[in-house]
């Protein structure tokens, strides 16, 4: 029995020929335009011949959709949408980009994502307008199962845009300070970390020995990038290079890039997940392998964030992690970096309403 394996005629390569019998001579095989042509000689010469022809490939006709009226997508609108007066300031939103564009297919009109995106925030002012017409657009979308990440991301965009005008509206100023004391403090912890790196370029051999200057450098970098993670997640923290045996603890793998958070605040709803993209932050992390992130004076973890907090305190002119925290958050509401704003919900564990509620303490 001769069994050829996964002939490929456009590359010319099998990947293997499995053959019965044990007085097989000599095999020989080559490619023809269309053809494979095996030779098998036997030890008593008899000769064995297998042509294999290509065979055509059946044409794959993509099937488009159909043209799609302005009137049928209003009747999908009113199908879809149970409420008429919701199914009507959507059709009334679809009705006013098609009329601007005058591309008769929707299909045809959905393809202009960003320029439909730039033609409401043009006819509007308001946040809360343009975001409920661009939320009218994003359902067009969906309906019709059309993917539209650059709107959706528009849409929380101006959701956070939105909460935090809102906020500023009600808020009282007499219990805020200014952005320039937040600016102040985040460039003071900045300084302090580069005086810390300066340090470890004069001795490379304090990230070897893991010692407090290094331990700190990174809690530094970890917080300054991706904001404050809570002192109760990190104060027992192990390196290391593997996921195996870790499932109940808190840990950075730096062989995935990944900050591992099992335990924490809500972690009902699963482990909470940082990426590691500071590729020098990673490299640092290397030199502390299957040691923990922070220890203290006796090179052992921390017992409670209380003892975390006190030694912080100490090292950085009196300031505790959470100064730290209201900083950073502060600072990216002022700046309404809804991107910056999304990582720090995910990150340091809250809501927007919650920073706004009690971390946005710096914006007079």
């Amino acid at each position: 029995m001769i069994k050829i394996n996964n002939i490929n005629f456009t590359q010319k390569t099998i990947e293997s020929i499995q053959i019965d019998g044990d007085d097989i001579k000599e095999i020989n095989f080559e490619f023809h335009e269309r053809e494979f042509k095996l030779r098998i000689i036997k030890d008593n010469q008899e000769i064995v011949e297998e042509v294999i022809e290509e065979q055509p490939k059946e044409a794959v006709i993509e099937e488009q959709p159909k043209p799609l009226t302005i009137e049928l997508a209003k009747k999908m609108i009113y199908d879809n949408i149970p409420k008429a007066n919701t199914a009507e300031t959507y059709f009334r939103t679809l009705k006013q980009v098609y009329d601007n564009f005058k591309e008769n297919d929707i299909y045809e009109l959905l393809k202009k994502e960003n320029e439909i995106i730039e033609y409401i925030e043009k006819q509007y002012d308001k946040l809360s307008t343009i975001k409920n017409k661009l939320c009218g657009m994003y359902k067009v979308y969906s309906l019709l199962n059309i993917e539209s990440i650059v709107l959706k991301s528009k849409i929380e965009h101006y959701k956070v845009s939105l909460t935090i005008q809102e906020d500023k509206e009600k808020e009282n100023p007499i219990d805020k300070k200014t952005i320039e004391e937040a600016e102040n403090i985040v460039n003071y912890f900045k300084n302090e970390m580069e005086l810390m790196g300066e340090k470890i370029k004069k001795d490379i051999n304090i990230l070897n020995r893991w010692d407090k200057t290094a331990q700190l450098y990174t809690v530094l970098k970890i917080y300054l990038t991706y904001g404050m993670i809570r002192p109760s997640e990190i104060m027992e923290m192990k390196i290391t290079d593997t996921d195996e045996g870790n499932d109940t603890s808190n840990y950075i793998n730096v062989a995935s890039k990944k900050i591992v958070i099992n335990n924490h605040k809500n972690d009902r709803k699963g482990p909470k997940i940082i990426d590691i993209t500071d590729q020098k932050l990673n490299g640092i992390l290397w030199k502390g392998l299957d040691k923990y992130l922070i220890t203290n004076h006796n090179n052992e973890v921390y017992t409670c964030s209380s003892s975390f907090s006190k030694m912080f305190k100490n090292n950085f002119n009196n300031h505790n992690p959470y100064d730290l925290r209201k900083c950073i958050s502060s600072l990216a509401i002022h700046e309404g970096d809804a991107d910056k704003i999304k990582e720090l919900e995910h990150n340091q564990g809250h809501s927007l309403n919650t920073i706004l509620k009690n971390y946005n303490t710096y914006n007079k």
